[in-house]
């Protein structure tokens, strides 16, 4: 390191650059969605998510969102999401950066929507749906070390995300709309 640099700010250069490497070392996993958001074009998508439904099946939801290529493949047995996931990679949803769309099935029906978004577009994602569909409520926790989530009602389901931008800019935020269990099912 330059010697003429003075001590304190030769300590927070060293302090500085460890911090960027150990969030990168701890969010590798992560970093292969933000690597296909920046190389890749992916679709830009509308989620309206008052429209979902637990009746709909995968050819329903390839409709919603037609424009968007999804790859389907079956989940591993017990899978908690669901028993099948349709995906794809995105660039924006409901006009803000988005990095995944994928929808969960359980017995053919619609049982899940996930949306990842980037770290920086949180608050806007969380303003929107307030917007939408008012103030939401408090809905548990993340995990151990997550925070805490926000629930929105829907007429067919709910949606949930996390109430707080996490402190680790790599680290997605989740938008989950879940269908309403007990459907029958749709046409």
């Amino acid at each position: 390191m330059n010697k003429d640099l003075p001590k304190w700010l030769q300590i927070g250069l060293v302090i500085l650059l460890s911090a960027v490497v150990l969030l990168v070392l701890l969010s590798r996993d992560r970093l292969d969605a933000y690597g296909t958001y920046l190389r890749q074009k992916s679709p830009e998508i509308n989620v309206n998510l008052a429209e979902l439904s637990a009746a709909m099946d995968e050819a329903a939801v390839k409709k919603h969102f037609a424009g968007t290529a999804l790859s389907c493949v079956a989940q591993p047995a017990g899978d908690a999401l669901g028993d099948r996931v349709c995906y794809a990679s995105i660039d924006k949803a409901d006009g803000d950066a988005a990095l995944m769309l994928a929808a969960f099935f359980r017995n053919g029906r619609l049982a899940h929507v996930m949306v990842q978004t980037p770290w920086w577009v949180h608050q806007s994602w969380h303003r929107r749906l307030t917007a939408q569909f008012g103030q939401p409520v408090k809905a548990g926790l993340v995990s151990r070390s997550g925070g805490p989530l926000v629930r929105w009602s829907l007429p067919d389901g709910y949606v949930e995300s996390n109430r707080d931008r996490s402190f680790n800019p790599l680290n997605w935020n989740v938008v989950l709309w879940t269908g309403k269990t007990g459907q029958p099912p749709g046409p």
